[in-house]
């Protein structure tokens, strides 16, 4: 499961979804969990202090694995760059669904 959060830009829009890899097209799901792999997610520090700019989006990403749950928040000048294809992918997934 993934809960994806997007906050903040020049808009202001939220965007909020869960994602039930389970629920979701085996391309995806595999897509998904190779870009979670990738980042090395469950490495990214958990609290992250957001230097953001006025226009900046805010992400706020739980992943929940078997017994593990770890949150990510990263902001579009303070994301690591390891991170950018997830967050990315996580975005156009959400502007499609909802």
């Amino acid at each position: 499961m993934i809960n994806f959060k997007r906050s903040g830009g020049p808009v202001g829009k939220e965007m909020t979804i869960d994602f039930d890899l389970s629920s979701l097209p085996a391309s995806i799901e595999r897509r998904l969990h190779n870009l979670l792999d990738d980042s090395n997610f469950f490495e990214i520090p958990a609290v992250d202090s957001l230097a953001s700019g006025p226009e900046d989006h805010e992400y706020t990403i739980t992943v929940v694995s078997g017994n593990s749950i770890h949150t990510v928040r990263v902001s579009d000048s303070s994301m690591p760059h390891s991170i950018r294809p997830l967050v990315e992918e996580l975005t156009d997934l959400a502007e499609t669904t909802t």
